[in-house]
């Protein structure tokens, strides 16, 4: 699989290679990747499916450190899922790789799934007009990656656990998700997720922010 100007960067112990066609990997998203093995050895989870998946960094992070049974990466990127095969290639893991929407081909399909699973995603959460006030290393990131959304920037989030809500209709399992957000969106989900009636918690970054969502369904 040759893909051009490619980079390295070591994230959670393993290097993995990335370009300007998915989102450059981020210390900050070890700390969900902690929680994640946490959860799977205290839960016994043999599943895992990662939303948007870019260069792959988390669910192979997981996988080493875990042995799960199956691993079904999605993403509406064809440029991203490119370089999470690559990754996943070189990291010998074994993975379905499905191109689509957040949960939506879960939702349109019956997919034979065991009964503890855990969901992990890694969303844009940026609002738009914040774009201008990023980091110049930003610049060179795919826009869908960090920016999505005209007043919280929590938009596609929002869309997402609804469809976690039909998806919970229709797989019957054990099921835990980890999300990762903004600094400052912590309110915004606490409201938006008890609407919802989701049983969920907080837990921090390496500053001591809550930024991580655990959701028990």
């Amino acid at each position: 699989m040759k893909i051009h100007n490619l980079e390295e960067i070591e994230f959670f112990y393993t290097k993995f290679a990335y370009n300007k066609n998915v989102l450059t990997p981020r210390f900050d998203t070890e700390s969900l990747v902690r929680e994640a093995i946490s959860l799977i050895k205290k839960e016994q989870i043999n599943t895992l499916i990662d939303i948007w998946v870019w260069s792959w960094i988390i669910p192979i992070s997981i996988w080493k450190n875990t042995k799960l049974d199956k691993i079904i990466a999605i993403d509406k990127s064809k440029k991203a899922l490119k370089i999470a095969k690559l990754n996943a290639q070189k990291n010998k893991v074994l993975i379905d790789f499905i191109e689509g929407d957040l949960l939506r081909p879960f939702i349109n399909s019956k997919y034979n799934i065991s009964w503890n699973l855990l969901i992990t995603a890694n969303l844009p959460y940026i609002k738009n007009e914040d774009r201008i006030n990023m980091s110049s290393d930003t610049r060179f990131e795919p826009k869908m990656a960090l920016f999505w959304g005209e007043k919280t920037g929590f938009e596609i989030y929002e869309r997402f656990f609804i469809q976690v809500l039909k998806f919970r209709e229709i797989y019957k399992n054990k099921i835990y998700l980890i999300c990762e957000i903004w600094f400052d969106q912590k309110e915004v989900a606490q409201k938006f997720l008890t609407k919802l009636g989701l049983n969920f918690s907080f837990f921090p970054d390496l500053m001591w922010i809550e930024r991580f969502i655990k959701i028990k369904l």
